[in-house]
């Protein structure tokens, strides 16, 4: 099976910034998500193009499941989508597999690569403080920004945000976020934002030991091909890839996920070829066969770990 270019989703947020509308040349204003692969129920994405254009990606994984997973068991994929933030977003938490399963979902650790931030960047990772009942009544009285810390960010950092912690994206930046398969999130602190807040389940779910990891991947001019290891998670991999001419993409028999985070380039697969502009993303099936990509730029490529 050829690669997949999924039609994003755009999602309007109260927080969102105009860097995606600029980008991508958007009609309208106010989108700060846009959705890129995504399985996850209700939430799915659709194929844009080629003989499966308009399909649900989640019917053809049912209908093609060797073809797309390979020896992957799961129905569900790895999700990617931008955020374009002019605002903070909400303080918040998601649960682990464990509190997951109870309610029917999946664990939903995540991920952030940042492709563009003002001076003076931040995002909201973990607490300061070992106390649940006294982040809880921060929580309610308005004060919980006292006790989670503020982590500066730039251009080019990654960072895991495992399950459990609290965190919120900053404001005046634009990242990708790289996922597992679950979709639940418990608000717990929106900056006196008129949203619902989820304190009963947010602080079930909140493991204050949970930590965050950053790695530094500056984006000088690119003048060879390198791939260095971004973020490693039980649920998923994504490495970081400058290519300064061309690479070859050698398949193993699994899927995977390709998003442009500098520049542009063009994949070969076979005789077919595609355009990959900056933020467009690809996904490549496992019996897609070996991939050549020509172009100097970043890639992210992402992929279900092999146990």
């Amino acid at each position: 099976m050829k690669p997949l270019k999924l039609k994003p989703v755009y999602m309007k947020c109260i927080w969102a910034g105009n860097r995606l509308q600029k980008i991508r040349n958007l009609n309208e204003h106010g989108f700060g998500i846009s959705r890129e692969v995504c399985a996850y129920k209700n939430s799915e994405n659709s194929i844009a193009e080629g003989g499966f254009a308009g399909k649900n990606i989640k019917e053809i994984i049912e209908n093609h499941h060797e073809e797309i997973m390979g020896d992957d068991p799961n129905t569900q994929l790895i999700r990617v989508a931008y955020i374009d933030a002019a605002e903070d977003l909400s303080i918040q938490v998601h649960p682990n597999e464990e509190y997951a399963q109870k309610i029917n979902d999946y664990e939903k650790s995540e991920s952030w690569y940042v492709l563009e931030a003002d001076e003076g960047a931040y995002i909201t990772a973990g607490v300061n403080i070992g106390d649940k009942a006294i982040l809880r009544k921060a929580a309610e009285d308005g004060t919980l920004e006292n006790y989670v810390n503020r982590v500066p960010v730039k251009q080019g950092d990654f960072v895991l945000i495992p399950a459990g912690l609290l965190h919120a994206c900053g404001k005046n930046m634009l990242v990708v976020e790289i996922g597992s398969f679950g979709g639940i999130t418990y608000r717990i602190y929106d900056y006196g934002r008129p949203r619902p807040l989820d304190l009963e389940k947010g602080f079930e779910a909140l493991d204050i030991n949970a930590k965050y990891e950053i790695k530094h991947f500056p984006l000088t001019q690119i003048q060879s091909n390198n791939c260095h290891v971004g973020v490693e998670h039980i649920l998923f991999h994504a490495d970081v890839i400058d290519i300064e001419n061309e690479m070859d993409i050698l398949s193993n028999g699994q899927y995977y996920i390709l998003t442009c985070v500098k520049g542009n380039c063009v994949l070969q697969c076979e005789d077919e070829l595609y355009n990959l502009s900056y933020t467009e993303t690809i996904f490549v099936p496992a019996s897609s066969g070996n991939i050549k990509i020509k172009g100097r730029c970043r890639i992210l490529k992402i992929y279900y770990p092999r146990r």
